[in-house]
């Protein structure tokens, strides 16, 4: 037999056990705590939290490590990590809110909320293939000499397949703002962070947050440089004109950045609906429990291979009847990942603020729920 048929046959059987460990259920054991420590040194990995939820309510939290190399600022369940691509999920939350009230409708075009894509086929993009990451639009775009804001343009035909697409959520993120008339900081206070009680979290880094925030380091363990300057740059555009962060909208936030020295595309702009997010565990494990009580984020709209799709606002991994929920994150210094199983309101996540943390996280979750996934085999 070959070795990628065991391993397919592996991970069938494996899948359909429940998502946590039974020595997980309450928090890792002490003895695992003690061998991730010891990874986290050699990775090397300054920080770390791990939460769980149960039954679709906060459950434990597990910090590790400093959030400075070489400093006692022991992280906490209350410590500020990016969340990095965990933010889609956030901003899948606020376009739920919206719908539900009556506001947006996800099989309508972009274009009939924010009409400036004059490409055919991006006329034809519709919110659900931005939250399914069917759009056909790029990750991200970059400018050259040639064409400093090149054009937003599907490569294939909207909902035809799976392409991952942070451009997609920016764009999600102006239709939000259109349909409430509200800047994107203030419209996730109003839609997720005040009706789930997350006190701590924000899409624009608050510098007066620093002795809380955990930050960035790379490969080697080096602190990360310049990973506050764009929040910084447009909390200082709002004083200078004299408005608060949370009434900026989009074109204020492209000029800040533009003013600091950087192309005004979505990559480089924050806030972002994409990857600007900035949490704490506590805050994270309440909208896990509470996004996931919408079993319809499972509902898959594209695949990607036999055990891998993408519903709405959230990847889906599938093995013998049992569907999970994930997704990773990918920001410069903080490496994270979330599993849950909606069915039943179990969930693990990891935040990790080193370049290495995907490893740790791995390990974490392989532990956590007894058995490999194939969306850690995927990355």
């Amino acid at each position: 037999m070959s070795s990628a048929v065991t391993r397919r046959s592996f991970l069938r059987a494996t899948a359909a056990v429940p998502l946590l460990a039974r020595d997980w259920r309450s928090g890792p054991p002490a003895s695992y705590v003690k061998e991730l420590e010891r990874l986290m040194r050699a990775a090397p990995v300054p920080g770390a939290v791990i939460g769980g939820v149960r039954e679709h309510e906060p459950g434990w939290i597990l910090p590790l490590g400093v959030q400075l190399e070489g400093s006692d600022s022991a992280v906490t369940a209350s410590t500020l990590f990016q969340a990095a691509s965990l933010t889609k999920q956030a901003t899948a939350y606020a376009a739920f809110a919206l719908r539900d009230a009556g506001k947006l409708d996800f099989e309508r075009p972009l274009t009939e909320y924010l009409d400036d894509l004059p490409d055919p086929a991006a006329r034809r993009v519709r919110i659900r293939h931005v939250l399914s990451h069917s759009s056909g639009f790029p990750n991200w775009r970059s400018p050259t000499d040639e064409n400093p804001a090149p054009a937003l343009t599907p490569s294939f035909e909207p909902g035809e397949r799976y392409r991952y697409s942070g451009e997609g959520y920016f764009y999600l993120q102006r239709i939000l703002e259109a349909v409430t008339g509200q800047g994107f900081v203030g419209l996730m206070r109003e839609l997720v962070f005040e009706p789930l009680s997350m006190t701590s979290s924000t899409v624009l880094w608050d510098p007066a947050t620093l002795d809380r925030t955990a930050r960035p380091h790379g490969s080697h363990g080096e602190v990360g440089k310049g990973w506050d300057a764009a929040a910084r740059a447009v909390r200082a555009y709002a004083d200078r004109i004299g408005r608060a962060p949370d009434e900026l909208r989009y074109d204020d936030y492209a000029a800040a950045i533009r003013e600091a020295g950087k192309p005004g595309l979505p990559n480089w702009i924050v806030p972002n609906a994409a990857a600007s997010l900035v949490t704490t565990a506590e805050d994270y494990a309440r909208f896990v429990a509470a996004a996931t009580r919408r079993t319809e984020i499972v509902r898959q709209q594209v695949e990607i291979n036999e055990f891998l799709g993408w519903g709405l606002g959230w990847a889906i991994e599938r093995a013998d009847g049992r569907v999970y929920a994930w997704q990773w994150g990918d920001n410069p210094g903080f490496k994270n990942f979330v599993l849950a199983e909606p069915a039943d309101g179990a969930a693990v996540f990891v935040f990790t603020n080193g370049d290495s943390g995907a490893r740790v996280y791995d390990r974490a979750l392989t532990h956590a729920t007894g058995h490999d996934h194939p969306a850690l085999f995927w990355l």
